[in-house]
């Protein structure tokens, strides 16, 4: 019994590394957004410097607190959307949704309240958290698939996984409230380091790699434990242990509800999303029903019916094939912000009174390179188990994983409703942290082979796929490595300075690496904007730069906590 209290906690602690590994847990549903400005002087001219999801997030949200602003979104590619491309393809009898990056969505409030103003909800499909995509994930160690319990893990789960191998190291879980704190002058350590002080090095190797493989496509022996272990390191840093002071909080504090520790911003913006934000109930209900959910025609439907509405807005314009040369503060006051766009030798200069960036800065975070490889079979059996998917582990041998997949989603069992025929549909990733250094990249055959050798020898899957599609994503993860909060820290210190608050920083360099996360992003960022709060010294990274201390709160503070809706709730409960 022991073992199986041990097995669930860690398993628990799993799940809120891989569904909120970096920002903290704003709101278990999402709501309509009231906007006003009561700004009486506006910004004239705002320039978005960057067309994915965080840049056209910022539009939305920004063009919403300025209504009399002119906004200029610029992108340097064809398209906008970023990473995110859902490809619809042909098959025999019907097509099929090929994604080349992100395919579902967890609940997140600043997402759901936009996903429902963008009048989309008639075409979400949802994953039910009963179903084997959101209860059977598995990790493949070391040469076969082993599934991590979603719920309590019965003794048949347990003794499985014991035989594996995988839980080697899993009594160092009840061992970690006795280890030493850590020393007093370490400011930040690996996720792999932090693991191995305090649990095992093998629970790191075998279990917890392979999360970040899927989430980061990154090397835990470079991530920051400090980012992305943050509960975790906080309670340490509080109590002397990660384990034990959660227990410690709940036990010292005299309130009956379980107690959680958040940084004073978190709970700020938590309590700011209950005051400014409605969702429709049925909405609601759906969402605290639903594991992840999508679009029928792809995750890229978000991102095209979010231009559509920042276009139609009349006060935002978006210039694709416009790539940002430049920006530079102008006027000794630094007022403005001048941004030099094109190409050579046709570029361009224009003065702007506020702008916002989501283009990365090389001395912040070095990225990895992933490969998607989609493919689909006619047969609809090809699956041994059903489930979300796989992934590997750091810890698996190099002849089981010659590759160097990161893992593989199970699509046609993940995702319902998108597909108009039957089949089996993968996504095999490669690459990742394995690719670092690497002065090319295989090739669209090479990945194919490769992604066919993978599911051969991990799945028994050897028949010839009907369709397939590679894509290579070049640097298009970034990596929050050892010090990251440092340089995050000096980096927004540095811009304040030199632009006195008229250029202000979002996306997956600064607020997480998912949809989600840049979502949240944009959508503080523009509140900060509020009123006269474009004026100020900002820079957009006001978390990090925000160096209160983390407080004991009751968990509940953290969630969507609508009188109405618990009332509701309440009631639909009784039923």
């Amino acid at each position: 019994m022991r073992l199986k209290r041990h097995v669930s906690l860690l398993e628990t602690t799993l799940r809120h590394v891989a569904t909120r590994a970096l920002l903290p847990a704003l709101a278990s549903t999402c709501h309509h957004y009231r906007y006003a400005s009561t700004s009486t002087q506006n910004p004239e001219r705002i320039a978005i410097l960057g067309g994915g999801v965080a840049g056209l997030s910022s539009a939305y949200f920004v063009s919403r607190e300025f209504p009399k602003s002119k906004v200029t979104v610029f992108e340097a590619g064809k398209d906008t959307g970023g990473w995110i491309k859902s490809k619809r393809v042909e098959v025999p009898g019907g097509d099929v949704i090929f994604e080349s990056g992100p395919r579902t969505l967890r609940n997140a409030t600043p997402t759901a309240h936009l996903v429902q103003e963008l009048g989309l909800l008639d075409d979400i499909t949802y994953t039910d958290r009963t179903e084997p995509a959101a209860k059977n994930r598995y990790i493949y160690y070391p040469d076969r698939l082993n599934r991590l319990p979603a719920e309590r893990p019965s003794l048949t789960d347990v003794i499985s996984l014991w035989r594996s191998g995988i839980l080697s190291g899993i009594m160092g879980m009840a061992k970690e409230p006795m280890q030493p704190k850590r020393p007093h002058g370490l400011t930040d350590e690996t996720v792999g380091s932090f693991l191995e002080r305090r649990v095992d090095k093998r629970i790191a190797n075998n279990i917890v790699s392979a999360v970040f493989h899927g989430i980061y496509a990154g090397d835990i022996w470079q991530l920051s434990a400090k980012t992305l272990l943050s509960l975790a390191w906080q309670l340490e840093g509080k109590y002397g242990s990660a384990l034990g002071g959660f227990f410690k909080v709940q036990s010292d504090d005299p309130r009956p509800q379980q107690l959680t520790i958040a940084h004073p911003y978190d709970l700020e913006t938590s309590k700011a999303l209950n005051e400014e934000v409605d969702l429709d109930l049925g909405f609601a209900k759906n969402l605290k029903a639903a594991s992840t959910f999508t679009f029928k025609n792809g995750l890229q439907q978000l991102v095209r019916a979010l231009q559509d509405s920042v276009e139609k807005k009349g006060n935002v314009e978006v210039k694709v094939n416009s790539p940002v040369q430049s920006t530079r503060p102008v006027g000794n006051d630094s007022l403005q912000v001048a941004v030099t766009f094109g190409t050579e030798p046709s570029t361009q200069t224009e003065n702007f009174d506020l702008v916002v960036s989501t283009l990365r800065n090389n001395d912040l975070t070095p990225y990895v390179t992933v490969m998607t490889v989609n493919l689909y079979y006619t047969n609809p059996s090809l699956l041994p188990v059903q489930g979300f998917g796989y992934l590997i582990p750091q810890s698996v041998p190099f002849e089981q994983n010659p590759e160097r997949a990161l893992g593989v989603i199970f699509d046609s069992s993940a995702i319902k409703g998108q597909d108009t025929v039957d089949g089996t549909k993968v996504t095999v990733m490669l690459g990742g942290h394995w690719w670092n250094g690497w002065n090319a990249y295989p090739d669209e055959q090479d990945g194919l082979e490769m992604a066919k050798s993978v599911l051969a020898r991990h799945l028994n899957i050897t028949e010839t796929p009907t369709a397939s599609h590679v894509n290579l994503a070049k640097d298009c993860i970034p990596q929050y490595t050892l010090g990251y909060e440092d340089r995050l820290r000096d980096f927004g210190r540095g811009i304040s300075a030199e632009f006195k608050g008229r250029l202000r920083v979002v996306g997956n360099q600064f607020n997480g690496v998912g949809v989600n996360d840049c979502i949240t992003g944009a959508w503080n960022l523009a509140r900060g904007l509020r009123g006269e709060g474009w004026k100020s010294g900002s820079c957009g990274l006001e978390r990090v730069m925000d160096e209160r201390k983390w407080e004991v709160v009751e968990a509940s503070e953290m969630v969507y906590r609508k009188e109405e809706y618990v009332r509701e709730e309440d009631e639909i409960g009784g039923r």
